[in-house]
Protein backbone atom coordinates (compact mmCIF):
# COMPACT_ATOMS: atom_id res chain seq x y z
CA UNK A 1 0.00 0.00 0.00
CA UNK A 2 2.99 2.22 0.79
CA UNK A 3 5.08 1.81 -2.35
CA UNK A 4 3.69 4.34 -4.34
CA UNK A 5 2.96 7.22 -1.43
CA UNK A 6 6.09 8.47 -2.22
CA UNK A 7 5.28 9.44 -5.86
CA UNK A 8 3.07 11.97 -4.59
CA UNK A 9 6.21 14.35 -3.75
CA UNK A 10 6.02 14.74 -7.90
CA UNK A 11 2.56 16.86 -7.28
CA UNK A 12 5.03 18.86 -4.87
CA UNK A 13 7.25 19.95 -8.08
CA UNK A 14 4.47 20.67 -9.48
CA UNK A 15 3.07 22.91 -7.28
CA UNK A 16 6.07 24.85 -6.59
CA UNK A 17 7.95 25.17 -9.59
CA UNK A 18 5.61 27.06 -11.44
CA UNK A 19 5.29 29.80 -8.41
CA UNK A 20 9.08 30.43 -8.44
CA UNK A 21 8.65 30.33 -12.34
CA UNK A 22 6.33 33.12 -11.88
CA UNK A 23 8.31 35.17 -9.20
CA UNK A 24 11.41 35.08 -11.28
CA UNK A 25 9.99 35.70 -14.98
CA UNK A 26 6.68 37.08 -14.84
CA UNK A 27 5.80 38.83 -11.79
CA UNK A 28 6.27 42.67 -11.91
CA UNK A 29 5.18 43.15 -8.54
CA UNK A 30 3.86 41.62 -5.03
CA UNK A 31 0.55 39.21 -5.30
CA UNK A 32 -2.17 40.95 -3.44
CA UNK A 33 -5.86 41.63 -3.67
CA UNK A 34 -7.32 43.26 -6.32
CA UNK A 35 -10.21 43.97 -9.10
CA UNK A 36 -8.10 43.34 -12.24
CA UNK A 37 -7.02 40.07 -13.18
CA UNK A 38 -3.80 38.97 -13.34
CA UNK A 39 -3.85 37.40 -16.27
CA UNK A 40 0.00 35.98 -15.87
CA UNK A 41 -0.70 34.55 -12.28
CA UNK A 42 -4.30 33.07 -13.72
CA UNK A 43 -2.36 31.50 -16.63
CA UNK A 44 0.08 29.70 -13.73
CA UNK A 45 -2.64 28.47 -11.74
CA UNK A 46 -4.58 26.95 -15.22
CA UNK A 47 -1.20 25.34 -16.22
CA UNK A 48 -0.44 24.02 -12.58
CA UNK A 49 -3.93 22.70 -12.15
CA UNK A 50 -4.21 21.15 -15.11
CA UNK A 51 -0.42 19.23 -14.37
CA UNK A 52 -1.93 17.72 -11.45
CA UNK A 53 -5.10 16.76 -12.88
CA UNK A 54 -3.42 15.15 -16.13
CA UNK A 55 -0.27 12.97 -14.16
CA UNK A 56 -2.60 11.91 -11.05
CA UNK A 57 -0.76 9.24 -8.95
CA UNK A 58 -2.01 5.91 -8.47
CA UNK A 59 -2.25 5.13 -4.52
CA UNK A 60 -4.08 1.89 -4.66
CA UNK A 61 -5.28 -0.17 -7.03
CA UNK A 62 -7.87 2.17 -8.89
CA UNK A 63 -7.25 4.93 -6.47
CA UNK A 64 -5.68 8.35 -7.99
CA UNK A 65 -4.98 11.18 -6.00
CA UNK A 66 -4.05 14.74 -7.21
CA UNK A 67 -3.48 18.05 -5.53
CA UNK A 68 -5.72 20.32 -7.40
CA UNK A 69 -7.05 22.16 -4.19
CA UNK A 70 -3.96 23.87 -4.00
CA UNK A 71 -4.30 25.77 -6.93
CA UNK A 72 -7.98 26.45 -6.13
CA UNK A 73 -7.34 27.64 -3.01
CA UNK A 74 -3.74 29.85 -3.72
CA UNK A 75 -6.48 31.44 -6.95
CA UNK A 76 -8.97 32.68 -4.54
CA UNK A 77 -6.22 34.26 -2.00
CA UNK A 78 -4.08 35.78 -4.16
CA UNK A 79 -5.52 35.81 -7.02
CA UNK A 80 -8.76 37.61 -6.42
CA UNK A 81 -12.12 36.66 -6.59
CA UNK A 82 -12.19 36.58 -10.87
CA UNK A 83 -9.10 34.48 -10.98
CA UNK A 84 -10.70 31.73 -8.65
CA UNK A 85 -13.49 31.53 -10.28
CA UNK A 86 -12.17 31.25 -13.45
CA UNK A 87 -9.74 28.39 -12.27
CA UNK A 88 -12.68 26.05 -10.71
CA UNK A 89 -14.62 26.63 -13.81
CA UNK A 90 -11.97 25.25 -15.88
CA UNK A 91 -10.73 22.33 -13.67
CA UNK A 92 -14.41 21.19 -13.45
CA UNK A 93 -14.86 21.54 -17.32
CA UNK A 94 -11.97 19.89 -17.70
CA UNK A 95 -13.08 16.99 -14.93
CA UNK A 96 -16.11 16.42 -17.18
CA UNK A 97 -13.91 16.05 -20.50
CA UNK A 98 -12.11 13.59 -19.06
CA UNK A 99 -14.86 11.93 -18.09
CA UNK A 100 -15.09 11.99 -14.52
CA UNK A 101 -17.09 9.51 -12.99
CA UNK A 102 -17.41 12.11 -9.61
CA UNK A 103 -18.20 14.92 -11.35
CA UNK A 104 -21.33 15.95 -9.45
CA UNK A 105 -19.62 15.54 -5.78
CA UNK A 106 -16.94 17.57 -7.29
CA UNK A 107 -19.41 20.38 -8.23
CA UNK A 108 -21.05 20.23 -4.96
CA UNK A 109 -17.51 19.79 -3.19
CA UNK A 110 -15.76 22.75 -4.94
CA UNK A 111 -19.04 25.10 -4.48
CA UNK A 112 -18.72 25.12 -1.20
CA UNK A 113 -14.96 25.33 -0.80
CA UNK A 114 -15.12 28.55 -3.22
CA UNK A 115 -18.02 29.86 -1.01
CA UNK A 116 -16.00 29.88 1.71
CA UNK A 117 -12.79 31.16 0.09
CA UNK A 118 -14.94 33.97 -1.34
CA UNK A 119 -16.02 34.74 2.23
CA UNK A 120 -12.82 34.70 3.87
CA UNK A 121 -10.71 36.04 1.01
CA UNK A 122 -11.18 39.95 1.82
CA UNK A 123 -9.90 39.23 5.58
CA UNK A 124 -6.97 37.35 4.57
CA UNK A 125 -4.25 40.04 3.34
CA UNK A 126 -4.91 41.64 6.56
CA UNK A 127 -3.70 38.54 8.52
CA UNK A 128 -0.22 37.80 9.69
CA UNK A 129 1.81 34.38 8.40
CA UNK A 130 1.05 32.48 11.51
CA UNK A 131 -2.68 33.08 11.22
CA UNK A 132 -2.88 32.55 7.66
CA UNK A 133 -1.21 29.02 7.79
CA UNK A 134 -3.77 28.16 10.75
CA UNK A 135 -6.48 29.35 9.34
CA UNK A 136 -5.89 27.21 5.84
CA UNK A 137 -4.66 24.14 8.01
CA UNK A 138 -8.04 24.24 9.49
CA UNK A 139 -9.83 24.50 6.61
CA UNK A 140 -7.91 21.74 4.62
CA UNK A 141 -8.22 19.45 8.28
CA UNK A 142 -12.01 19.83 7.51
CA UNK A 143 -11.59 18.86 4.12
CA UNK A 144 -9.17 15.54 4.99
CA UNK A 145 -12.51 14.94 7.81
CA UNK A 146 -15.08 14.79 4.93
CA UNK A 147 -13.02 12.74 2.96
CA UNK A 148 -12.08 10.30 5.82
CA UNK A 149 -16.23 10.11 6.86
CA UNK A 150 -17.00 9.57 3.05
CA UNK A 151 -14.66 6.19 2.55
CA UNK A 152 -15.98 5.31 6.03
CA UNK A 153 -19.34 5.44 5.00
CA UNK A 154 -18.76 3.32 1.85
CA UNK A 155 -16.92 0.62 3.49
CA UNK A 156 -13.18 1.52 2.46
CA UNK A 157 -11.55 1.91 5.86
CA UNK A 158 -8.56 0.33 4.09
CA UNK A 159 -8.13 3.62 2.65
CA UNK A 160 -8.54 6.13 5.16
CA UNK A 161 -4.74 5.84 6.56
CA UNK A 162 -3.77 6.37 3.32
CA UNK A 163 -6.24 9.57 2.69
CA UNK A 164 -4.87 10.91 5.66
CA UNK A 165 -1.12 10.61 4.60
CA UNK A 166 -1.36 11.77 0.92
CA UNK A 167 -3.47 14.83 2.99
CA UNK A 168 -0.61 15.75 5.07
CA UNK A 169 1.60 15.88 2.04
CA UNK A 170 -0.74 18.31 0.07
CA UNK A 171 -1.17 20.10 3.16
CA UNK A 172 2.96 20.47 3.41
CA UNK A 173 2.99 21.70 0.02
CA UNK A 174 -0.12 23.73 0.63
CA UNK A 175 1.78 25.45 3.57
CA UNK A 176 5.13 25.75 1.76
CA UNK A 177 3.60 27.62 -1.45
CA UNK A 178 1.54 29.73 0.96
CA UNK A 179 4.90 30.70 2.93
CA UNK A 180 6.78 30.95 -0.48
CA UNK A 181 4.63 33.47 -2.11
CA UNK A 182 4.56 35.25 1.39
CA UNK A 183 8.44 35.59 1.67
CA UNK A 184 8.37 36.83 -1.63
CA UNK A 185 5.67 39.30 -1.65
CA UNK A 186 7.53 40.88 1.63
CA UNK A 187 10.77 41.02 -0.28
CA UNK A 188 9.62 42.43 -3.23
CA UNK A 189 7.88 45.24 -0.56
CA UNK A 190 10.99 45.82 1.50
CA UNK A 191 12.87 46.01 -1.87
CA UNK A 192 10.14 49.15 -2.95
CA UNK A 193 10.26 50.64 0.46
CA UNK A 194 14.24 50.75 -0.23
CA UNK A 195 14.28 52.59 -3.28
CA UNK A 196 12.29 55.48 -1.76
CA UNK A 197 14.02 55.34 0.81
CA UNK A 198 17.14 55.81 -1.41
CA UNK A 199 14.90 58.42 -3.63
CA UNK A 200 14.00 60.69 0.10
CA UNK A 201 17.67 60.18 1.16
CA UNK A 202 19.15 61.90 -2.15
CA UNK A 203 16.23 64.74 -2.37
CA UNK A 204 16.87 65.75 2.10
CA UNK A 205 21.18 65.77 1.28
CA UNK A 206 20.37 68.19 -1.47
CA UNK A 207 17.64 69.82 0.13
CA UNK A 208 19.94 70.19 3.22
CA UNK A 209 23.17 71.59 1.16
CA UNK A 210 21.35 73.55 -1.22
CA UNK A 211 18.02 75.59 0.40
CA UNK A 212 19.67 77.56 2.60
CA UNK A 213 21.85 78.98 -0.36
CA UNK A 214 19.23 79.63 -2.47
CA UNK A 215 17.22 80.85 0.02
CA UNK A 216 19.43 83.93 1.45
CA UNK A 217 19.24 85.58 -2.11
CA UNK A 218 15.50 84.95 -2.64
CA UNK A 219 15.23 86.63 1.01
CA UNK A 220 17.24 89.61 0.10
CA UNK A 221 15.31 90.15 -3.29
CA UNK A 222 11.99 90.41 -1.94
CA UNK A 223 13.45 93.10 0.48
CA UNK A 224 14.28 95.46 -2.30
CA UNK A 225 10.94 94.48 -3.76
CA UNK A 226 9.42 95.69 -0.97
CA UNK A 227 10.95 99.12 -0.67
CA UNK A 228 10.55 99.47 -4.43
CA UNK A 229 6.86 98.97 -3.87
CA UNK A 230 6.66 101.54 -1.58
CA UNK A 231 8.40 104.51 -4.08
CA UNK A 232 5.34 106.73 -5.01
CA UNK A 233 6.63 107.01 -8.46
CA UNK A 234 5.50 103.62 -9.63
CA UNK A 235 2.43 103.63 -11.62
CA UNK A 236 0.13 100.98 -10.85
CA UNK A 237 0.85 98.41 -13.62
CA UNK A 238 4.94 98.50 -12.16
CA UNK A 239 3.11 98.11 -8.66
CA UNK A 240 0.89 95.05 -9.93
CA UNK A 241 4.45 93.53 -11.21
CA UNK A 242 6.27 93.52 -8.38
CA UNK A 243 3.25 92.39 -6.00
CA UNK A 244 3.24 89.43 -8.38
CA UNK A 245 7.05 88.71 -8.29
CA UNK A 246 6.96 89.16 -4.48
CA UNK A 247 4.10 86.72 -4.48
CA UNK A 248 5.87 84.00 -6.71
CA UNK A 249 8.97 84.58 -4.66
CA UNK A 250 6.65 83.57 -1.61
CA UNK A 251 5.54 80.71 -3.24
CA UNK A 252 9.16 79.51 -4.01
CA UNK A 253 10.06 80.07 -0.29
CA UNK A 254 6.78 77.66 0.28
CA UNK A 255 8.44 74.99 -1.86
CA UNK A 256 11.74 75.14 -0.40
CA UNK A 257 10.16 74.88 3.23
CA UNK A 258 8.83 71.47 1.84
CA UNK A 259 12.61 70.15 0.80
CA UNK A 260 13.96 71.54 4.28
CA UNK A 261 10.94 69.38 5.87
CA UNK A 262 12.47 66.08 4.10
CA UNK A 263 16.24 67.29 4.92
CA UNK A 264 15.75 68.03 8.96
CA UNK A 265 15.39 65.02 11.46
CA UNK A 266 12.08 64.35 13.52
CA UNK A 267 13.20 65.98 16.63
CA UNK A 268 9.42 66.61 17.56
CA UNK A 269 7.77 64.42 20.43
CA UNK A 270 5.30 62.72 20.18
CA UNK A 271 2.17 62.59 22.42
CA UNK A 272 -0.83 60.92 22.83
CA UNK A 273 -3.33 62.45 20.65
CA UNK A 274 -6.99 62.21 19.81
CA UNK A 275 -7.18 61.65 16.59
CA UNK A 276 -11.03 61.92 16.20
CA UNK A 277 -10.80 65.45 17.38
CA UNK A 278 -7.92 66.36 15.13
CA UNK A 279 -9.90 64.97 11.93
CA UNK A 280 -12.86 67.03 13.23
CA UNK A 281 -10.65 70.59 13.87
CA UNK A 282 -8.69 69.91 10.01
CA UNK A 283 -12.63 69.40 8.22
CA UNK A 284 -13.78 72.51 10.00
CA UNK A 285 -10.06 74.22 9.08
CA UNK A 286 -10.63 73.46 5.47
CA UNK A 287 -14.41 74.46 5.26
CA UNK A 288 -13.60 77.75 3.47
CA UNK A 289 -11.15 75.93 0.85
CA UNK A 290 -14.27 73.70 0.02
CA UNK A 291 -16.65 76.92 -0.33
CA UNK A 292 -14.37 77.77 -2.68
CA UNK A 293 -14.06 74.89 -4.99
CA UNK A 294 -17.45 74.32 -4.40
CA UNK A 295 -17.02 70.74 -2.89
CA UNK A 296 -18.72 69.01 0.05
CA UNK A 297 -17.58 67.53 3.02
CA UNK A 298 -19.12 64.63 4.94
CA UNK A 299 -17.88 62.41 8.06
CA UNK A 300 -18.43 59.80 10.24
CA UNK A 301 -16.19 59.59 13.21
CA UNK A 302 -16.23 57.34 15.66
CA UNK A 303 -14.94 59.57 19.01
CA UNK A 304 -11.67 58.74 21.52
CA UNK A 305 -9.86 56.96 18.93
CA UNK A 306 -6.00 57.63 20.12
CA UNK A 307 -2.34 57.58 18.80
CA UNK A 308 0.83 58.18 19.23
CA UNK A 309 2.07 61.18 17.41
CA UNK A 310 3.23 64.48 17.08
CA UNK A 311 0.15 66.95 16.79
CA UNK A 312 1.21 69.22 13.90
CA UNK A 313 2.56 66.78 11.73
CA UNK A 314 -0.50 64.94 12.43
CA UNK A 315 -2.78 67.68 10.78
CA UNK A 316 -0.21 68.33 8.19
CA UNK A 317 -1.06 65.04 6.81
CA UNK A 318 -4.62 65.23 7.38
CA UNK A 319 -4.25 68.79 5.33
CA UNK A 320 -2.35 67.40 2.94
CA UNK A 321 -4.77 64.44 2.02
CA UNK A 322 -8.00 66.86 2.48
CA UNK A 323 -6.64 69.40 0.31
CA UNK A 324 -5.09 66.84 -2.75
CA UNK A 325 -8.69 65.46 -2.36
CA UNK A 326 -10.78 68.92 -2.59
CA UNK A 327 -8.57 69.71 -5.77
CA UNK A 328 -9.29 66.34 -7.48
CA UNK A 329 -12.80 66.23 -7.26
CA UNK A 330 -15.19 69.10 -9.72
CA UNK A 331 -17.27 71.06 -8.55
CA UNK A 332 -20.27 70.30 -6.41
CA UNK A 333 -18.27 66.95 -6.08
CA UNK A 334 -18.41 65.07 -2.41
CA UNK A 335 -15.38 64.29 -0.32
CA UNK A 336 -15.83 61.20 2.66
CA UNK A 337 -13.77 61.30 5.12
CA UNK A 338 -14.26 58.07 8.05
CA UNK A 339 -12.41 57.19 11.27
CA UNK A 340 -13.14 53.92 12.57
CA UNK A 341 -10.73 51.63 14.72
CA UNK A 342 -10.66 47.67 13.97
CA UNK A 343 -9.06 47.51 17.46
CA UNK A 344 -5.41 47.08 17.27
CA UNK A 345 -5.08 50.16 14.37
CA UNK A 346 -7.06 53.61 14.06
CA UNK A 347 -8.06 53.86 10.44
CA UNK A 348 -8.65 57.13 8.69
CA UNK A 349 -10.50 56.66 5.37
CA UNK A 350 -10.52 59.59 2.88
CA UNK A 351 -12.70 59.33 -0.28
CA UNK A 352 -12.81 61.42 -2.99
CA UNK A 353 -15.31 61.21 -6.50
CA UNK A 354 -13.35 63.11 -8.63
CA UNK A 355 -10.96 62.35 -11.72
CA UNK A 356 -9.00 59.13 -9.90
CA UNK A 357 -5.65 57.99 -10.88
CA UNK A 358 -4.07 55.18 -12.85
CA UNK A 359 -1.66 52.04 -11.57
CA UNK A 360 1.12 53.81 -12.86
CA UNK A 361 0.34 56.73 -11.11
CA UNK A 362 -0.71 55.45 -7.77
CA UNK A 363 2.91 53.42 -7.89
CA UNK A 364 4.60 56.63 -7.77
CA UNK A 365 2.60 58.36 -5.43
CA UNK A 366 4.71 59.68 -2.67
CA UNK A 367 7.80 60.30 -4.62
CA UNK A 368 10.04 63.16 -4.75
CA UNK A 369 9.37 65.46 -7.66
CA UNK A 370 5.70 63.59 -8.57
CA UNK A 371 2.90 65.38 -9.00
CA UNK A 372 -0.72 64.72 -10.63
CA UNK A 373 -1.19 68.34 -10.83
CA UNK A 374 0.11 70.84 -13.08
CA UNK A 375 1.80 73.37 -10.18
CA UNK A 376 2.41 70.68 -7.67
CA UNK A 377 5.70 69.47 -6.49
CA UNK A 378 4.93 66.65 -5.07
CA UNK A 379 6.38 67.20 -1.53
CA UNK A 380 3.95 67.32 0.03
CA UNK A 381 2.92 63.69 -0.61
CA UNK A 382 5.87 62.89 0.11
CA UNK A 383 6.25 64.11 3.74
CA UNK A 384 3.24 62.79 4.18
CA UNK A 385 4.07 58.90 3.65
CA UNK A 386 7.67 60.04 5.52
CA UNK A 387 5.19 61.00 8.41
CA UNK A 388 3.32 57.75 8.33
CA UNK A 389 6.21 55.80 7.77
CA UNK A 390 7.92 57.16 10.86
CA UNK A 391 4.62 56.27 13.33
CA UNK A 392 5.11 52.48 12.53
CA UNK A 393 1.45 53.31 9.96
CA UNK A 394 0.96 53.07 6.95
CA UNK A 395 -1.10 54.35 3.78
CA UNK A 396 -2.90 52.47 1.21
CA UNK A 397 -4.31 53.88 -1.93
CA UNK A 398 -7.19 52.57 -4.26
CA UNK A 399 -8.48 54.68 -7.34
CA UNK A 400 -9.78 54.22 -10.60
CA UNK A 401 -9.52 56.91 -13.45
CA UNK A 402 -13.04 58.91 -13.85
CA UNK A 403 -14.70 57.13 -10.33
CA UNK A 404 -12.30 58.77 -7.76
CA UNK A 405 -9.58 57.88 -5.05
CA UNK A 406 -9.48 56.02 -1.45
CA UNK A 407 -6.51 57.18 0.79
CA UNK A 408 -6.30 54.92 3.54
CA UNK A 409 -4.02 55.84 6.53
CA UNK A 410 -3.51 53.35 9.31
CA UNK A 411 -1.96 53.86 12.75
CA UNK A 412 -1.15 51.76 15.42
CA UNK A 413 -3.76 52.56 17.95
CA UNK A 414 -2.88 54.01 21.55
CA UNK A 415 -5.13 51.55 24.40
CA UNK A 416 -3.37 52.75 27.20
CA UNK A 417 -5.20 55.16 29.73
CA UNK A 418 -4.03 58.50 30.44
CA UNK A 419 -4.04 59.46 33.71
Amino acid sequence: MFENVGHVLYHVLIILFPILFYYQFLNKGALGLTEKVNYRFLFIMLIMVICTMSLPIEVTDGSYYDQKLIPVILSFLYGGLLTGIVVVVSMLYYLYIIGDSNIMVMVINYFIVSAILMIFRNRYSNLSLKKKISIISFLFLMITSTRAIRLFYLNEENQIFLNVLVSIITWISLVTAIMIIENLNMQMQLQHELQRSEKLKVVSELAASVAHEVRNPMTSTRGFLQLMSQDTNLNNTQKKYIDISIEELDRAQSIIQDYLSLAKPNKQGTDRINLSVEVEFVIQLMSTYTAIHNTTIRHQIEPNLYIKANRDEMKQVLINLIKNAIEAVKKGGVIDVNVSTDGSSVIVEIIDDGVGMTQKQIDRLGTPFYSTKDKGTGIGLTISFQIIELLQGKIEVQSEVGKGTTFTIKLPADTSVSN
